[in-house]
């Protein structure tokens, strides 16, 4: 089993697993109305996403720390915290070491395949943090933590969602 340690919980069950992608202990969050075997092929999809929705993954978290960088103006170097600079210039895989991975939610499937957020830290958003949106290895949102599962209605101008590769003017 990918998932350990689970166990009932105020919402469902609970676990960790291991994510290979940042070689790092994560909480596992599993809907109550949804079962074990189907957490655990989220579990299994998170550890085997392929290259380019990774990539996609890096270029999204690229443009959500400079807009978000662009937005904060002259206040950011006040509070800036990332370990990296990040510029339109940094390969886009570098932002990997500014993103803190904490849970893999798994909700009830609302349709088929196989879907699920990831609830992160990141250094350069530590109020509202990243989300990571995924539903059958397809990056559907990327942005601010809001709770959005893989069968959410995600509109495809909506600027907050980094997923969206749209014009920002940063």
């Amino acid at each position: 089993m990918l998932i350990n340690d689970i166990q009932e919980g105020e919402y469902g069950l609970e676990g960790v697993m291991q994510w290979d992608l940042f070689d790092e202990e994560i909480e596992v969050s599993i809907d109550e109305d949804t079962d074990i075997a189907y957490a655990e092929k989220c579990a299994e999809a998170l550890n085997n996403l392929p290259e380019e929705t990774v990539r996609e993954i890096w270029e999204a978290a690229k443009r959500y720390c400079l807009f978000f960088i662009d937005l904060c103006g002259e206040e950011w170097d006040e509070w800036n915290e990332m370990t990296i600079k990040v510029t339109k210039e940094t390969p886009a895989e570098e932002i990997k070491s500014q993103i803190y991975p904490a849970t893999l939610i798994v909700d009830t499937p609302e349709g088929e395949g196989i879907g699920y957020h990831l609830e992160c830290n990141c250094s350069w958003e530590a109020e509202h943090g990243l989300e990571i949106t995924i539903l059958d290895n397809k990056l559907l949102y990327l942005g601010a933590y809001e709770g959005c599962g893989a069968w959410d209605n995600f509109d495809p101008n909506r600027v907050w969602n980094f997923a969206n590769d749209i014009d920002r003017g940063i």
